[in-house]
């Protein structure tokens, strides 16, 4: 391939494929997470919560 009269081997096209992949599945993990953590937490979530800290506390 020769895009802008360089030279571009396809072992470069698919690391750079790979790239853009791996960068956008870490995005879309990232704003995932984000998403999660918007609700507040349950009742059971921090009854369960003060649960296991009282475990740890003994």
């Amino acid at each position: 391939m020769r895009p802008l009269d360089k030279h571009v081997s396809p072992r470069q096209v698919a690391l750079f494929a790979a790239g853009l992949m791996l960068f956008g599945e870490t995005t879309y993990d990232v704003h995932r997470s984000i998403k999660n953590n918007d609700q507040p937490s349950t009742r059971e979530q921090m009854e369960a919560l003060q649960e296991y800290i009282d475990s740890k506390k003994r």
